[in-house]
């Protein structure tokens, strides 16, 4: 597609003025431009958080705007932009990011490639699940949003008249997706990786392994724990009716480090990898038996941020106190249970 995001700087200035003048004299919504509309000049608009702080006072949110720019000739084809946190208005008909194109240089795809582009700047902002909203007459955004991955929560009548349908709709982009092979390329110079489904009585569903033969540089946890390293061994447990994914880590010796459950929004399956769409809270087993949760905080700032409804939040917290009840005293069995699976794993 041959996009890229650049930041408004003086080299642009001639091209966003112009790119504001299309769209002004089309009749057309300048959206994602952080209020490009009202502004007779490039200095005016590019002082972002004075301006905008002015404007909305106590309803004020930090954003950054970016433009999306052809590498070939250097054009400005859309704005972009992320807005870090969600007013009530926002969080019902705005979201977390906005965008426009040019008129002349739609139906090319670069909507899509610019909510790509986007993406890991939201996730560099912290921003683990992006809001995206659009208009339900228009079918173009909604392509877009769904082609990265947006889930539709709901629609909403549109109180303050942004688009034509009188209908909004929200879609959710997860950024805290997690799928089985991501250390293929990461992390893992040399590795082995095997999927097997079972239904046995003990675990229905896939259970996707790792042998990390040569790894990069070791997995080291805030504890100075080493997690992966060379000959290390990972068992990733997908029980797709379940809302738990277990990860059981040996090391070298096959000698069990811990047993590491995350509780998740979704456990699925696309292309045939599994995934597991995480929900902050981890509980984690030792050898010794000790069971801990982990990332209450993490939980607790994505409600604050509104990433996470109430009912989302009472559910994390419900699944952790469920399963930190179910593994108390049951280190062998769990040691037992997960042994069986590596050994199946090593002779296959």
């Amino acid at each position: 597609m041959g996009l890229e995001l650049a930041l408004p700087t003086n080299e642009y200035k001639e091209q966003v003025m112009a790119y504001r003048k299309v769209f002004l004299d089309n009749n057309e919504h300048l959206d994602g431009c952080a209020g490009l509309e009202e502004c007779d000049t490039y200095e005016e608009w590019i002082d972002f958080e004075n301006r905008l702080s002015q404007k909305h006072g106590k309803d004020y949110v930090p954003s950054d705007v970016y433009l999306a720019i052809r590498k070939d000739d250097n054009k400005l084809v859309g704005i972009i932009d992320i807005r870090k946190s969600l007013t009530d208005f926002l969080y019902n008909f705005g979201g977390n990011v906005g965008y426009s194109v040019l008129p002349s240089e739609r139906r090319k795809g670069y909507a899509k490639e610019m909510l790509r582009l986007i993406l890991p700047k939201c996730k560099e902002a912290q921003i683990n699940r992006v809001l995206i909203t659009c208009d339900k007459e228009n079918i173009a955004s909604q392509r877009t949003i769904i082609a990265n991955g947006g889930i539709l929560e709901n629609e909403v009548q549109d109180k303050e008249h942004l688009g034509k349908s009188g209908i909004i709709q929200r879609y959710w982009i997860s950024l805290k997706k997690r799928y089985a092979d991501r250390y293929v390329h990461y992390r893992a110079k040399k590795s082995e990786q095997r999927i097997i489904s079972v239904s046995e009585k003990d675990f229905n569903g896939d259970i996707y392994y790792y042998n990390f033969i040569e790894v990069s540089n070791p997995m080291i946890i805030p504890n100075g724990k080493c997690i992966m390293n060379d000959n290390y061994k990972w068992l990733e447990f997908y029980d797709y009716s379940s809302k738990v994914k277990l990860t059981a880590i040996y090391d070298e010796n096959s000698e069990i480090i811990e047993w590491y459950f995350d509780i998740a929004r979704k456990i699925g399956k696309e292309n045939g990898i599994p995934y597991e769409d995480d929900l902050y809270l981890d509980v984690v087993v030792t050898p010794s038996g000790e069971v801990m949760l982990l990332d209450k905080d993490e939980l607790q700032d994505a409600y604050n941020k509104k990433e996470m409804t109430e009912a989302e939040f009472d559910e994390a917290n419900n699944q952790a106190e469920q399963l930190m009840n179910k593994l108390k005293d049951n280190k062998d069995k769990l040691k037992e249970f997960t042994d069986k699976y590596l050994m199946k794993m090593l002779v296959e």
